[in-house]
């Protein structure tokens, strides 16, 4: 059992487009790929995220030193170490678990920032939680317009400047924010699962 999880690498923030096969083929630059998944949503949508078994432990290793950040259709991809072949549920999960506490983090520290609660906004603008520190306005904003025209991409930062892991997105229409909801919310991004939905205006 041992030997076939260090076989296996999980794959993130694939573009949706990526066919299971496109990914085994990218993939296959690193070693003989026995099996690739693509996670998909209850509606057969790409998650955006999934798990590549290799024939051997050293070709994982490859994939992940050499592939990780390389590009597949429109995004770099992410590839660690796979940590469970639960992920594709699990994720679902823990995201699932931590939604009240992102609520209510995106709460109480988005109050008193203007720019989050011009009354004018609402039903167009987003809360996006679970973001990785890592993550650039570009990168949410190149994302995010996959589902609509973005007006603007705002990423929470400390005293330091440092992100604090969650943003807003404004959309032009309610519409797409709606869209951007559906399509985005629980899909991985650059690791993580989002957390999308609409802003609270109290």
């Amino acid at each position: 059992m041992a030997d076939a999880q260090a076989c296996k690498v999980y794959v993130g923030n694939i573009d949706w487009k990526i066919t299971r096969d496109e990914l085994k083929d990218h993939m296959a630059s690193a070693g003989e790929v026995v099996f690739a998944e693509v996670f998909e949503q209850d509606d057969g949508r790409s998650k955006g995220a999934g798990i590549v078994e290799y024939s051997t432990a050293e070709a994982a290793q490859k994939a992940i030193a050499t592939l990780n950040d390389t590009e597949l259709g429109a995004r770099p991809l992410f590839v660690r170490e796979d940590r469970g072949s639960s992920k594709g549920k699990g994720k679902d999960k823990d995201k699932d678990k931590g939604k009240g506490k992102d609520r209510e983090k995106g709460k109480g520290k988005g109050k008193g920032r203007g720019k989050r609660s011009d009354p004018a906004d609402e039903g167009r603008l987003l809360y996006v939680g679970n973001l990785p520190f890592r993550a650039s306005r570009q990168d949410v904003q190149d994302v995010f317009k996959e589902a609509g025209n973005v007006v603007r991409v705002d990423i929470a930062e400390g005293p330091d400047g440092r992100s604090k892991g969650y943003a807003t997105v404004l959309y032009e229409t309610e519409d797409e924010a709606k869209s951007a909801i559906e399509k985005l919310n629980g899909n991985d991004f650059q690791g993580r699962p989002l957390t999308v939905r609409m802003e609270t205006f109290d």
